[in-house]
């Protein structure tokens, strides 16, 4: 399904997949597809991305386990 922006159509197979959705847990939820489609676009072009309802597939990092 294509998104528009304002410079017109975008294809999200055309739209990068980036390293954090590969790790993030709600990627393989069908109900967070379109919002994290839409992030992805929305930062397409921006070198760092950031998303705010990433969750890893490993769990919680605890601080204390780091070292």
């Amino acid at each position: 399904m294509p998104f528009f922006d304002s410079e017109g159509i975008v294809l999200p197979e055309n739209t990068e997949l980036r390293a954090a959705c590969k790790l993030c847990d709600r990627a393989a939820d069908p109900a967070d597809e379109v919002i994290c489609t839409l992030r992805r676009i929305a930062q397409r072009d921006e070198p760092a991305f950031k998303c705010a309802a990433f969750v890893s597939i490993y769990g919680i990092l605890n601080d204390d386990i780091i070292i």
